[in-house]
């Protein structure tokens, strides 16, 4: 294989060059033919000063104000005392007294099974079709139905 000649360099360049200002016409061309003034319709009437509003969900104006509300009313809310639902006596407290009443009361604590009922547990495992029909239908009243869940 031989060196490159002068020759096949300089015709090589001068076919960049000449692709490069064909490329910038063709794009100059374009750019005037395309960027013509567009009519988007007519104009709207002076004496109309209506501002016709997006539908919803709309974007937040004032982020960080109403940020700030929304946290000092969950602040308010959690804090103070007051009622959820006034007519089945269910009512809010601040958090630590809440804190102060769970750590005098304590969590509520499940009654220990007796010892006869692990073995019977133990025999319902092995038999599955026994342990279905022995138990009691929902909403039956038992304290472990899924009707009181």
């Amino acid at each position: 294989m031989t060196d490159a000649t002068v020759h096949s360099v300089g015709m090589l360049a001068a076919a960049f060059v000449i692709l490069l200002v064909f490329g910038l016409v063709v794009g100059y061309i374009s750019f005037r033919l395309l960027s013509g003034q567009e009519t988007v319709g007519p104009p709207a009437s002076p004496l109309s000063n209506a501002r016709v509003l997006p539908p919803h969900p709309r974007l937040q104006v004032n982020g960080h104000e109403d940020l700030e509300e929304y946290l000092q009313r969950q602040q308010q809310t959690l804090g103070t005392y007051g009622w959820v639902d006034r007519q089945e006596g269910v009512v809010r407290i601040p958090i630590d007294r809440a804190i102060d009443v769970l750590l005098e009361r304590g969590l509520p604590v499940r009654a220990p099974e007796p010892a006869g009922h692990i073995q019977q547990a133990a025999r319902r495992k092995s038999s599955p079709a026994t342990a279905a029909s022995k138990l009691p239908p929902a909403g039956s009243g038992n304290p472990g139905s899924v009707a009181e869940r």
